[in-house]
């Protein structure tokens, strides 16, 4: 077990914590408030925050010709904000854990109410799973279909939104740093994706999205992708490794979501054509269906601001559990260059102690065939995850 690497991760998280909350409570009666979302200071217009968010799993797992017990940090995040008034946003968060660097580094404007422009490191918009926080995922890891999502990148996006309605594009770049299993390449290109939720309300909401991007590669930078597995500490299910020859990428999405009660379902699908000089295009594709349940009753939240289903809402008083279940494939499979096909079946509970604390329990049965790079393989997966948000 990766016992001294867990330690020392924590450690440095819980200085840093410790080096910036110590004389920031000194002076909790000039405006300072500690709670359930971190600091806050506000003075006049001007309001700060500073939260953070220390994920701790452990798994066990068995897949073909790798077996093992693991157990890290799958994050360690602080995470800063600022906003002044309803017309500038400053986010800035910093990762500490395996694949550590920045995150999200931006600012945004927004000038007139529904309409918001942004610049810096940030989620791309195009995946309703990619966009959603990891705090509030119903399992530990996103499905194989988040494989082909472009996560993190550096540029600028303009979004509006109404009621029912959004609609937000951008252009983008690399990303500042790498990802748990996804590199910082990911070329320059532009990304609009637009949501219509005709049903949104405290019962639940009906989501539909739709998504395209448009990128171009460099081809001394060629890109990778990687399939993790259910939990990041099991070996990669799927690689194709450098993509040379690539000139360009198109990617499509589609996703639906729907929450009544205390009863969500959400299904995505993702298709990518990579362009190579030369060559034949390659193309992969990903999907995934899933359902939760809160069986102590309570309610999905809906985001109409991005277009994308919140987490349950969680009462102060906490001690409610969630049910999970997702079927994910992933299909890299092409006749010009074969890279495999891979699944995931996942089930998993969720105790939230409260608002801000809960433990994670899933299972995973994972294949994998048909690839040149990796052995044709099934196993078991398993991973408890301790998590703190605030």
């Amino acid at each position: 077990m990766n016992t001294q690497n867990l330690r020392r991760r924590t450690t440095m998280l819980a200085a840093t914590l410790s080096a910036i909350m110590a004389p920031t409570l000194a002076y909790a009666d000039d405006g300072v408030e500690a709670g359930s979302d971190g600091l806050s200071v506000k003075t006049g217009d001007l309001e700060l925050n500073l939260g953070g968010r220390l994920h701790l799993d452990a798994s066990v797992f068995d897949h073909g010709l790798d077996s093992g017990t693991e157990a890290d940090v799958r994050r360690a995040r602080l995470e800063f904000a600022a906003k002044f008034g309803d017309v500038v946003q400053v986010r800035v968060d910093r990762e500490f854990a395996q694949a550590d660097g920045w995150r999200n580094l931006w600012v945004g404007v927004t000038p007139v109410e529904g309409f918001e422009v942004r610049g810096g490191n940030q989620i791309v918009p195009f995946s309703m799973e990619d966009m959603g926080s990891s705090n509030m995922m119903a399992l530990a890891e996103r499905s194989l279909a988040n494989t082909l999502s472009p996560a993190f990148g550096l540029g600028g996006m303009a979004r509006y939104h109404t009621k029912n309605f959004t609609i937000a594009g951008g252009y983008f770049t690399d990303a500042l740093d790498d990802e748990v299993g996804q590199s910082r390449v990911r070329g320059d290109g532009f990304t609009v994706r637009t949501t219509f939720a005709p049903v949104t309300n405290r019962d639940g909401y009906l989501h539909f999205g739709a998504a395209y991007e448009n990128r171009s590669y460099d081809v001394t930078e060629p890109p990778r992708f990687t399939a993790i597995s259910a939990s990041s500490l099991a070996p990669s299910l799927l690689r194709t490794g450098a993509l040379n020859g690539a000139t360009g990428l198109d990617a499509y999405n589609a996703e639906f979501a729907y929450a009544r009660g205390s009863v969500q379902v959400q299904a995505q699908y993702i298709g990518a054509t990579v362009s190579r000089a030369g060559l034949p295009d390659l193309d992969y594709a990903g999907w995934y269906a899933q359902t939760s349940w809160m069986v102590t009753g309570e309610k999905h939240g809906y985001s109409r601001s991005t277009g994308t289903p919140l987490g349950p809402r969680i009462g102060k008083k906490g001690g409610a559990i969630e049910l999970a279940a997702r079927y994910s494939e992933l299909d890299l499979d092409d006749a010009s260059l074969d890279r495999g096909r891979a699944s995931i079946a996942n089930i998993g509970a969720t105790w939230y102690l409260n608002q801000n604390v809960r433990v994670l329990a899933n299972y995973a049965r994972t294949d994998t065939n048909g690839s040149l790079l990796v052995p044709d393989a099934s196993g078991n997966l398993g991973v408890v995850r301790f998590q703190v948000a605030f």
